[in-house]
């Protein structure tokens, strides 16, 4: 067998010629951390030509692609046939690209010819018609969906006038990409490939290749489907990879120019002007992905004094201190600082990213803690966004309330662990706490957010199974599916626990799933869940439940929840059997939202 192929990094510029030499390679002997996915690729135009692109790109984001592709022209007919090549693929990604000129010829070109009516009626049809697609596919199968938007006319209808139309031809394109979207929201597990957003980038007039669209119906100019792959790599990685939760960041030379505690506040370069305007661009790209959900640590070998005055007194100071949920300012080495970090946030050494403009110590982080991502940070800061950005650690195709909130949950902790350390017991602590649990059946409201649990909960999750959407529907049709959330007096940590339990034996159910998240552990969620899922069962004639714990690396927190609540060994099982419900902790106040009855 021939040598794995080695993968070029990611700021590596490829040709055509270098992605069909590497695709060669990378078919004939796949290195073997690469995770396979299976995608199949609908068009309304030639799309083959992605295909060595997007093969590489993939391999640049650790998928080893089996790319299968279908009959240009033919998205409706492919979809609704049951025994079409989409299907016979069995894929675990689907891939939808659209162009307009394809669907609506008259609004790509004769634009003008349509009233305001028309045009609306326009729009309606192409969104009824991708709902019913939509519909369909997800019916037949369970793959992630990804479907194109819209790009801008490449030359608008109503030419320089565009622009100041009330109605115009752009503004049509970006209403109907609306449109779309919510069609999209609309059907589990689907997103919005935003091509629309990378034609721009690569620019309109770049984007088309004349002779290839009127002589082989491809219209895509080569810098287009390399911008095309590298956007589908990184949603396929969304997809199949959970996002990182944490951003570790350096101080000196990465958040400011300069050594703060050589040239003092005033000295480092960080302001509206160049150079310091390149490091306050860096802080607001960073507090965008707090926005998002990202959290912040600190992780530098610095003075803490000079380092909280910056974030306290510099003007231009985008970051302060209370965006950092983790804060490790001294002289000791930046691996243990990281291991701290992980301590604090109870998270795993692989949810952190480790940014640094010192190459010696991300060699040492790298040496030291294998499973810490490090961003390899360029030489000049005007890089330092793009590095961040094109290495996928935090995309994620969807975002939840309770992802914009995470930071402001553990500033919230912290208040909590002040107030515990003064109280004289757990139990005055939790009650102290003033605690609300809501609980709630699994519906198509709470889906995404369920589905976002099971994925990437590790520490208290009794199976760590990974069900998509479809699988957690069936599974609480057929048996019991409940959220809780859970807020108190400091704040809303949303929603955090999920229970799934189907039916085994007559008269029993198997719990497939019970998990919460690390950021109620030690409020006695749980005992509160399973009390829950008893009456849910009893209300079905449900007396015995079976449980099992599966070991994984993470989830020890877990391991004694079983036989602490009065489960016993049972074969390959742990059995409860039960009469009437557990009582039900008294320090929370219940909210229902399922019908079950609480009492």
């Amino acid at each position: 067998m021939s040598e794995p192929v080695e993968i070029p990094p990611l700021d590596a510029a490829l040709t055509r010629a270098d992605c069909l030499r590497l695709v060669a390679g990378l078919e004939a002997n796949p290195p073997a951390h690469l995770r396979p996915v299976t995608l199949a690729v609908l068009a309304t135009f030639t799309a083959d030509l992605l295909r060595p692109w997007l093969v590489v790109e993939c391999a640049r984001r650790g998928i080893a692609l089996k790319w299968r592709s279908t009959p240009y022209g033919q998205v409706e007919q492919q979809i609704i046939d049951p025994a079409s090549e989409l299907y016979a693929a069995n894929p675990e990604a689907i891939i939808i690209l659209l162009r307009l000129a394809d669907l609506a010829p008259a609004a790509d070109g004769r634009f003008l010819s349509l009233d305001v009516n028309q045009a609306g009626e326009e729009r309606g049809r192409l969104t009824q018609w991708m709902a019913q697609q939509l519909q369909t596919l997800r019916s037949r199968t369970g793959a992630v969906i990804m479907v194109s938007n819209f790009t801008p006319p490449e030359v608008a209808a109503a030419g320089l006038a565009d622009g100041s139309l009330i109605h115009s031809q752009a503004g049509w394109v970006h209403s109907v990409n609306l449109a779309m979207a919510e069609v999209c929201a609309a059907v589990p597990r689907t997103s919005v490939l935003d091509v629309a957003r990378i034609a721009v980038e690569t620019g309109m007039h770049r984007w088309r290749d004349d002779r290839l669209a009127f002589m082989a119906k491809a219209p895509l100019s080569g810098e287009a489907l390399a911008a095309l792959a590298r956007l589908s790599a990184r949603s396929l990685r969304a997809a199949a990879v959970p996002p990182k939760k944490c951003l570790v960041l350096d101080m000196d030379n990465t958040l400011w120019g300069g050594v703060v505690g050589e040239a003092g506040i005033e000295g480092i370069a960080l302001g509206p002007d160049y150079p310091g305007n390149v490091f306050m661009e860096f802080q607001r790209r960073i507090l965008s992905l707090r926005d998002r959900g990202v959290l912040l640590a600190a992780a530098s070998k610095n003075n803490p004094a000079d380092v909280e005055a910056v974030f306290a007194e510099h003007p231009s100071c985008l970051l302060r201190r209370e965006h950092f949920s983790a804060f490790e300012v001294h002289w000791e080495d930046k691996a243990v600082s990281l291991r701290r970090v992980a301590r604090a946030l109870n998270i795993g050494l692989d949810a952190l990213v480790f940014f640094d403009d010192n190459p010696v110590e991300r060699a040492w982080v790298r040496e030291q803690l294998p499973a810490v991502t490090v961003i390899e940070a360029p030489t000049s800061p005007m890089g330092y966004w793009k590095a961040l950005d094109d290495s996928g650690c935090f995309d994620s195709l969807t975002l939840t309330n309770e992802d914009r909130q995470r930071a402001g949950m553990y500033a919230q902790e912290e208040q909590r662990k002040a107030l515990q350390s003064s109280a004289g017991s757990l139990e005055d602590f939790l009650r102290s706490l003033d605690l609300v649990l809501t609980v709630g059946r699994i519906d198509e409201s709470t889906l995404p957010r369920v589905a976002q649990l099971l994925a990437k909960t590790n520490q208290f999750n009794l199976t760590t199974r990974r069900h998509d959407e479809a699988a957690i529907r069936e599974m609480s049709g057929a048996g019991a599916g409940l959220w809780v959330r859970v807020r108190d007096r400091f704040g809303d940590a949303g929603l955090v626990g999920v229970v799934i339990a189907v039916p085994a034996d007559a008269g029993t159910w198997r719990i497939d799933t019970l998990l919460m998240s690390c950021r109620v552990i030690g409020r006695r969620v749980e005992t509160a869940m399973l009390g829950l899922l008893e009456r849910a069962a009893a209300q079905r004639g449900v007396h015995c439940l079976h449980g099992e714990f599966v070991p994984s690396l993470k989830n020890q927190p877990a391991s004694g929840f079983l036989p602490d609540h009065g489960f016993v060994p049972n074969g390959e099982y742990w059995k409860l059997m039960f009469e009437n419900p557990r009582a039900l902790p008294d320090y929370f106040r219940f909210e229902d939202h399922s019908g079950i009855p609480l009492l």
